[in-house]
């Protein structure tokens, strides 16, 4: 049974879908688009440290949103919706930056769960994955159509599926994809890439920012050509807190 936390993350999710007219169970092509021009936020993709997935930096009204474009478009995409979440779910600005344990559900903490679960339910909503199970228990081919239809990776559509009490078979599909066994399904079913914009950005485009940022204090900074005092400066922010979140990401 799911617990207050994932219900309110859940619901946050919901609430975005309805606001911005999007079917409640279709996959989201593009959650980057979402995120720039559909809400009007501002992104940064990186290269960020191997164990940071990204973060949600606050300073007042103004909030920027980190990925690491070292990772796969899947994971990119989940870490975006995971900082949305903290947005939307009206976190503050003092939260860590998110790592693999963070994002694997491997957390207490109420503020990482309401994320988790936000972002689950925006890419994969729950209405969407049982549609596709249809009662049935599903396979690992099921999982694997599941996390191509909805643009994430295996694991977390097997979580999305246990999240939901839609599998009774949990551990032996974690072990099935632990040793690799999906991969050959998806060769088999060879479903299309997703459409997100994520996908199409090349390590040679780090850091990509969103046009807004393009020419900002920000983008010196993250470029190197421009101190986080200095940008802070510019920007009317906090510098401590400018150059504690940079630090705390590796910028």
């Amino acid at each position: 049974m799911a617990g207050r936390d994932t219900n309110v993350g859940a619901k946050r999710a919901r609430q975005i879908r309805e606001e911005l007219g999007l079917d409640p169970a279709a996959p989201l092509d593009c959650v980057l688009t979402l995120v720039e021009s559909d809400l009007g936020l501002p992104v940064v993709i990186a290269a960020l440290p191997a164990g940071v997935a990204g973060c949600c930096w606050r300073d007042g009204e103004r909030v920027v949103l980190w990925v690491n474009g070292t990772h796969r478009p899947v994971r990119q995409r989940f870490t975006l919706a995971h900082e949305l979440g903290h947005l939307r779910c009206s976190h503050d600005g003092a939260i860590p930056v998110e790592t693999f344990v963070t994002l694997g559900g491997k957390t207490t903490d109420s503020r990482e769960v309401q994320a988790n679960a936000f972002a689950a339910e925006l890419l994969a909503p729950a209405a969407g994955v049982a549609d596709i199970v249809k009662g049935r228990e599903p396979g690992l081919e099921q999982v694997v159509r599941i996390a191509a239809m909805f643009g994430i990776s295996s694991i977390a559509a097997l979580y999305r599926l246990n999240t939901l009490g839609l599998t009774g078979a949990y551990e032996e599909l974690a072990a099935a994809i632990a040793n690799g066994e999906h991969e050959a399904t998806w060769e088999r079913l060879s479903p299309a890439a997703t459409g997100d914009a994520i996908a199409a950005i090349d390590a040679g485009d780090l850091p990509r920012l969103s046009p807004a940022l393009r020419d900002s204090a920000l983008a010196g900074m993250v470029r190197g050509s421009t101190s986080a005092r200095v940008a802070a400066e510019s920007m009317g922010c906090d510098a401590d807190s400018l150059a504690n979140g940079a630090a705390s990401i590796g910028i």
